[in-house]
């Protein structure tokens, strides 16, 4: 999938390696169960991020919690860095431990005419008999919604002069 924006590569970035990012876009997409577990910006401005969140079993699909009593937890974890040609390199990963599924995501953030493109790619694996190409459907449904969504209020957040 690809999401425009109105901010540059830089400002994307910056706000990638920024705390107060973090924390508004967990007060708003984690449902108040996500928490920021590292975040980490080293001195090539490469961005690495952890966040735990806790799935609710009320809000998932049936074929889903079917997997596994009681609420899951997902860890995501997303590294962000600068190519030599100024654009954005993403690498993000999420897994649920004690389930069989997991999700690899590559993403790529290029300079744009009107500030910069986000062009993502994953994978979901679900490694159960019969449902799995269901719940993998369900994941990269939702996956391809949140993106979408995440780099709105990304550019929101940095548009509120951050």
């Amino acid at each position: 999938m690809e999401v425009e924006s109105s901010a540059s590569v830089e400002r994307l970035l910056a706000a990638f390696g920024d705390e107060a990012y973090w924390r508004a876009r967990l007060a708003t997409f984690g449902n108040g169960t996500a928490t920021l577990d590292a975040l980490k910006v080293d001195a090539t401005n490469t961005v690495t991020v952890a966040i735990t969140l806790n799935l609710l079993t009320d809000r998932l699909p049936r074929v889903i919690t079917q997997l596994r009593r009681g609420d899951l937890e997902m860890v995501r974890s997303e590294r962000w860095s600068l190519t030599a040609d100024g654009r954005v390199h993403g690498d993000l990963t999420a897994t649920v431990p004690g389930a069989p599924l997991s999700m690899v995501g590559e993403a790529l953030i290029t300079p744009a005419d009107r500030g910069s493109r986000l062009d993502y790619a994953a994978s979901v694996d679900v490694r159960v008999p019969l449902v799995g190409g269901k719940i993998e459907s369900f994941i990269a449904g939702q996956a391809g919604k949140e993106i979408a969504a995440i780099q709105r209020f990304t550019t929101d957040w940095i548009a509120a002069d951050r």
